[in-house]
């Protein structure tokens, strides 16, 4: 049912007579992925992931991913421009996402798909140059391409806010967000609400720009309306920076540094707002370094390379760890024709140390010889490696190796941007 109304929502958009608009004010863009794979049994595909990398909860990180995807994926945007000039700038945009693990023609059993953006913005309307937005928003800033990690000031959910605030040579943009959970208590529905603030492109040097970011989140007190559990007051805050190196435009580098605490120390809005009495989150510290690197050097050779680190500590002191190391080589045989190795390794120490190491090789063929162009055709080999103390978490998500310390793939697959 959730499928077939947003089926109906983008056809009322494009129906003859239903449309308020002409083709030439909508743009698209998105990104998809697809394709199959094959484990070293014979059987499907089965990838291997170090849990707790880049986060503790669910399966953590696809670090080091090409080769290690086992599902198909499209992210579709349509932005309705309702005007747009030197001066203005009000558009809509939605967007929606699907999941599914391609077992099958139609996927009717497995499939996800969700409204992941649907916001309005208005710009150049008053006498100020501000930016204005309201609704549901991919709010993000830089990823980690080869770990499809999006690290610094990803506060996706619902709010509003205003941009384009010009300050100390850069552009300031506040926000309001709120997630919210679906536990009722004696105030209404249990959430998070965050107040952020980052500051963009600050130039000191024609080859190194500064971006600053600044969050605070609560959660309230409050009791179940059904089970009379009392919830404490939950805080946290976010600080961090990231210094944007310009190699000569050949390429980036992007260092990021940050540090969160409490109900924020994941710096994202997913933090617990259901606290008990005894519960010590507010102590909860979050310490996060990011070393991200994509350089063309020279015609023939072309490479992301991605250091990253995290380390937590638990309200008791405990420290828990994620150091990760990964590079994407790629090789220019001709403009359309690239040879792509991927070489990484994770450790995760959290009552003990957990090892994950993966080789992979793709031949691609590509739409030209830029590293990010796309869309490519590829095949792919893919082997891990783990150690005994990931045996168990290992065979969580590929459970025809759980006795087994390496484990690999092959298959094809398609990239694309649009």
């Amino acid at each position: 049912m959730k499928n077939l109304w947003v089926a109906l929502l983008f056809s009322s958009f494009f129906a003859p007579g239903a449309r308020a608009m002409d083709m030439k004010d909508v743009t698209t863009f998105g990104y998809a992925r697809a394709g199959t794979g094959t484990n070293t049994f014979g059987g499907d595909q089965e990838c291997f992931y170090n849990q707790g990398a880049g986060g503790w909860g669910g399966i953590g990180r696809n670090e080091f991913r090409l080769g290690n995807e086992c599902t198909n994926y499209l992210e579709l945007a349509l932005t309705f421009h309702h005007v747009k000039t030197e001066s203005q700038h009000v558009f809509t945009q939605f967007r929606i996402a699907n999941s599914h693990n391609g077992d099958d023609a139609t996927e009717s059993s497995t499939q996800s798909t969700n409204f992941v953006e649907a916001f309005a913005e208005m710009s150049g309307v008053t006498e100020m140059p501000w930016s204005f937005w309201v609704g549901k928003r991919f709010y993000r800033d830089q990823d980690v391409f080869i770990d499809d990690y999006y690290y610094f000031g990803s506060m996706n959910g619902n709010g509003g806010g205003i941009g384009n605030i010009d300050l100390l040579g850069g552009k300031l943009s506040l926000a309001y967000l709120k997630r919210v959970t679906d536990t009722r208590t004696n105030i209404g529905k249990q959430g998070i609400t965050v107040y952020d603030a980052r500051l963009k492109n600050i130039e000191h040097t024609s080859w190194l720009k500064q971006n600053v970011w600044l969050a605070f989140g609560h959660a309230p007190e409050s009791t179940n309306s059904t089970t009379k559990v009392h919830y404490e007051k939950s805080r946290g805050f976010v600080v961090g920076t990231l210094f944007d190196f310009n190699l000569n435009d050949k390429g980036f580098n992007h260092f990021a540094l940050m540090y969160g605490q409490g109900v924020m120390n994941n710096f994202n809005l997913y933090g617990d707002s259901l606290i008990t009495a005894g519960n010590m989150q507010s102590k909860q510290k979050r310490l996060r370094f990011i070393n991200h690197t994509t350089f063309d050097v020279n015609e023939k050779w072309a490479f992301h390379l991605a250091l990253s680190h995290e380390r937590f500590i638990e309200q008791d002191n405990t420290k828990e760890q994620w150091l990760s190391l990964g590079a994407r080589p790629m090789y220019r045989v001709t403009k359309n024709f690239h040879l792509l190795t991927e070489v990484g390794s994770s450790i995760v120490q959290s009552g003990g140390t957990r090892r994950l190491t993966r080789l992979t090789f793709a031949p691609q063929l590509s739409v030209n010889e830029n590293i990010w162009g796309r869309p490519v055709l590829r095949a792919f080999y893919t082997h891990s490696f783990w150690n005994k103390a990931n045996q168990s978490k290992v065979a969580e998500n590929a459970p025809t190796y759980s006795n087994k310390l390496a484990g690999g793939s092959y298959g094809l697959q398609m990239e694309t941007f649009f």
